[in-house]
């Protein structure tokens, strides 16, 4: 049979991403559903069968349980409750003076799908951690039609989370990878004080790494399958445009005096003060309108945004850029300048993600194009900060692959690039823009 039977119209697609855009359902944390847990879903005649790593069922691999449950880093969400119980998780734990970590909302939230107790089936067990239903939402209405074979739509009308919608993909991730407004899924700049992780988000990369399930025709004619660049630039312009919703809230964008420091460059702050000659750290950015000694907001998915909207639609491109420059500014002045700046800007990255749902994506100039600008000399003049520089190897990273550029040559400026943001601590910008500068002239051949 021809596979051509199975790839879903590019037009499908935009108008189907463009719709989850203005609507999707609750998030699987509040949808209200009960969750009757992993047990539901792992049997060898579901997503259970583990004689074989490869999947061999006749319409999904089977071995869905299989990944979930492994021990490398696709396994990483069925371990998320593990890491409490682990000697670091227990130190944050009381350094936060909140009881044990296995037993408190403020990890449970994100470490485990931690529904309210008449939310759980007799089956239920929160030590299973980021089980299945914490993404693909409580299957107290769906989980019958999931066996009988009903058709996906039919699935999502019953209660089952759209995780292959970048859009509502990315609102599901950002709760815990980045953060929300709901109580205990925020990480503060308290948290990490207490030896939490720095957060990091990037839609495109998390994907990949916790996909449980192959991507073949079978899939594609079941469901709408967006390009990984469009995934990639969905995640930036949302993940940016909810570190400013974060940011303009009242419970979550201040700390007493303070305003919440998380929001701010970790690394423009922790960073080896040295008098030696040439050793000074601090470098001018062309994005910033900021001197030596500013507290910096951290802008990583926005330089990333900034640099696919210079190729998707200049004109937003160009406001972007300036309504960046007044909001670090603004971030030096009164408090209302500053939320009006902020508020501004957030509108605007909304509009951008908006526009991106609309691109497309699967066109491999454009993704060049794209590619080309998040290397260009102009941008890499601008990851003067550690964070900055690991979204754009991550960038080049997804993007290469979307181009399908796995070359030899390709693959050694990547781990030359990789090698200089290894560490926030020992981060070599110029190195960096070096090893980005031979990609450069390799998409430029």
């Amino acid at each position: 049979m021809s596979k051509m039977r199975f790839i879903v119209p590019i037009l499908t697609v935009l108008l189907a991403l463009t719709a989850a855009r203005a609507q999707t359902p609750p998030v699987p944390f509040i949808d209200g559903l009960s969750h009757t847990g992993v047990p539901s879903c792992s049997t060898a005649g579901c997503h259970g069968d583990q004689v074989t790593g490869e999947g061999a069922g006749p319409v999904v691999g089977q071995n869905e349980y299989f990944h979930w449950a492994s021990r490398g880093e696709k396994g990483a969400h069925s371990r998320a409750y593990e890491v409490l119980l682990e000697p670091h998780g227990k130190r944050i734990a009381a350094n936060l003076g909140i009881g044990p970590a296995h037993e408190s909302a403020v990890c449970l939230d994100c470490h485990a799908d931690n529904v309210p107790d008449d939310k759980r089936s007799q089956r239920f067990q929160i030590s299973d951690g980021v089980g299945c239903e914490a993404c693909h939402g409580g299957a107290q209405n769906w989980l019958a039609f999931h066996r009988i074979g009903a058709g996906h739509q039919q699935n999502i009308e019953a209660g089952l989370y759209p995780t292959e919608e970048p859009v509502a993909r990315a609102k599901l991730c950002m709760g815990c990878h980045l953060g929300s407004s709901y109580e205990n899924q925020f990480v503060s700049h308290r948290l990490m004080g207490a030896g939490h992780p720095r957060m990091k988000f990037e839609l495109d990369l998390y994907t990949t790494i916790q996909k449980h399930h192959v991507v073949d025709d079978d899939y594609r004619e079941r469901k709408t399958v967006p390009p990984g660049a469009q995934v990639w630039a969905i995640g930036q312009a949302m993940g940016f445009e909810r570190t400013l919703e974060l940011l303009l809230d009242n419970d979550t964008g201040s700390a007493g005096a303070f305003p919440e420091l998380v929001f701010f460059d970790c690394h423009s702050c922790h960073q080896p003060i040295s008098e030696g000659v040439g050793q000074l750290s601090w470098r001018p950015n062309p994005g910033r309108a900021l001197g030596p000694g500013a507290p910096i907001l951290n802008d990583a998915n926005l330089i990333m945004l900034q640099a696919a909207m210079r190729v998707i639609d200049p004109a937003l491109a160009d406001r972007l850029e300036s309504e960046g420059r007044v909001l670090h500014a603004a971030s030096q002045h009164s408090g209302g300048y500053f939320h009006d700046a902020a508020e501004k800007l957030k509108n605007t990255a909304s509009e951008a993600a908006t526009i991106i749902t609309g691109a497309d994506l699967s066109d491999p100039a454009m993704v060049r194009a794209i590619l080309l600008e998040v290397v260009s000399d102009g941008r890499t003049k601008r990851y003067t900060n550690y964070a900055g520089a690991e979204q754009a190897l991550f960038a080049v990273q997804r993007l290469t692959d979307a181009l399908g550029m796995a070359g030899p040559e390709m693959k050694a400026a990547v781990d030359r690039a990789s090698k200089e943001a290894q560490s926030p601590y020992s981060y070599n910008q110029n190195g960096f823009r070096a090893a980005l500068g031979d990609i450069r002239a390799m998409l430029s051949n």
